[in-house]
């Protein structure tokens, strides 16, 4: 299949950029860059920036969590301590070791993201473990199990700084991912680009030196990415795929879902619903057997608008190169009358060259499913809560989802039932909304 796009240069979509950042309390931007293009890049930002060096230049974070990914989206809990070297290939932390101990909160307010961070200085692992493990509440979202020490991060940073109040930028290199056993850390992988992050006070987002830095960013071909601790959610999936321990999705053209609203202070409806199923509360449906495992993932994409199909979605940080095309776009009629089950469309193709010179947005979705199947059947469908933000808005929605190829009609209809099923018990039990906006619907009814 053949896309026409016309060329349209991308300076425009930075200039965009830009001017979403001048709104925000303090912006925060983060790039990628290749490896062989980041030292180019440092060596600019010695030119136009002070260095502002450490004794202990690399970086060691602890990120806790569960195996049931019960931290809301909206939080990051940490720990992080400086060190002269990085995490070796497997190692054991020492609970009388001191960390600076961190919580985050991020939260959308009238189209700005608003952080709120408490730390705490040098506390041993000892004490950062007992804290975390009686938290059974964050915000407003419930946490039904215990959380620990779930993966880590290290990496040499570089911190350049333009004034005492002025912008900030952050290099990081030699990026290596942790998980973890108990205290055992274990490599999971490394990156091969640095990461650059702009930290940028009120009113100096359109200034000479920051539109420099864009400008060398542009020059090294630098893309905007996603954060350390969705990679290693995305590279934990992907292991997890190749073992066969997590769900890959088939190769297909027909997908169908129903969509529910759902509001960020609700994200503990999602552990509910796997003890649901797990208690056969869910008439036909039960966890499966094959997949059982909570999975999170993070994805920064590029949404395109062509006059020939719904929308054109693409992927550019990590190494992933394909389009996602979707249109056919239909609400189709279910057993419930729900009018919120969506059959549409949905292929990949290689990105055309021609997609990277189009004007976009762009979509950050963190995503967390598991699976569930039929009852005496083999027909596997994934739950999943989705959390989309764009410039300071964000969307909450769950999902049922079935992906099919070329479907009969029998086996459509089947589909539509069992999604429908399935939606129908979160409706009447959870008091949630049935929806059919879509994340690039929503997308493009936001303001520029």
């Amino acid at each position: 299949m053949k896309i026409l796009f016309p060329n349209v240069s991308r300076e425009k979509q930075w200039l965009e950029e830009l001017q979403y950042l001048r709104s925000q309390v303090r912006a925060e931007i983060r790039y990628y860059i290749d490896a062989h293009r980041a030292q180019r890049f440092k060596l600019n930002l010695f030119e136009l920036m002070s260095l502002n060096s450490f004794p202990n230049p690399v970086n060691q974070t602890l990120y806790f969590n569960n195996e049931e990914h019960e931290v809301p989206f909206t939080f990051s809990i940490r720990g992080r301590r400086y060190e002269q070297k990085p995490f070796k290939e497997r190692f054991k932390l020492k609970l009388g070791d001191k960390w600076i101990f961190e919580v985050k909160n991020t939260r959308s307010e009238h189209g700005r993201f608003i952080r709120h961070k408490r730390r705490n200085e040098m506390l041993p692992l000892r004490e950062i473990l007992s804290r975390v493990r009686r938290m059974r509440q964050l915000g407003r979202v419930r946490i039904p199990h215990k959380l620990g020490i779930y993966a880590a991060a290290s990496y040499s940073r570089n911190h350049f700084l333009e004034s005492d109040r002025g912008a900030r930028v952050t290099m990081d290199e030699d990026v290596r991912y942790f998980t973890f056993e108990g205290l055992t850390g274990t490599a999971l992988g490394a990156s091969n680009r640095a990461i650059v992050e702009l930290k940028i006070p009120p009113g100096r987002t359109s200034s000479p030196l920051v539109r420099k830095i864009h400008g060398l960013l542009r020059k090294e071909n630098a893309e905007q990415g996603i954060s350390k601790k969705a990679t290693i959610f995305n590279l934990i999936e992907d292991r997890a795929r190749k073992s066969g321990e997590a769900y890959k999705e088939p190769n297909h053209n027909t997908e169908i879902k129903a969509k529910l609203a759902l509001d960020s202070e609700d994200q503990d409806i999602f552990p509910k619903i796997r003890t649901d199923l797990s208690e056969g509360k869910i008439e036909g449906f039960r966890l499966s057997n094959s997949y059982p495992s909570v999975m999170e993932t993070g994805r920064l994409y590029h949404y395109v608008q062509v006059p020939t199909h719904e929308y054109v979605r693409f992927e550019t940080s990590g190494q992933a190169r394909s389009a996602t095309i979707k249109e056919n776009f239909q609400v189709v009629q279910d057993p419930y009358r729900l009018g919120n089950v969506i059959k549409r469309r949905e292929i990949e193709e290689p990105i055309q060259p021609d997609m990277l010179k189009m004007p976009y947005k762009i979509l950050t979705r963190r995503r967390k499913y598991f699976m569930v199947e039929r009852d005496g059947g083999n027909r596997e469908y994934a739950v999943m809560m989705d959390s989309s933000t764009h410039r300071g808005h964000e969307l909450y929605q769950l999902e049922v989802e079935d992906v099919l190829t070329s479907p009969s009609p029998r086996a459509e209809t089947r589909s539509i039932n069992d999604v429908a099923s399935m939606a129908n018990y979160l409706i009447e039990e959870y008091s949630l909304e049935p929806t059919t906006l879509t994340k690039n619907q929503w997308l493009m009814s936001l303001p520029n």
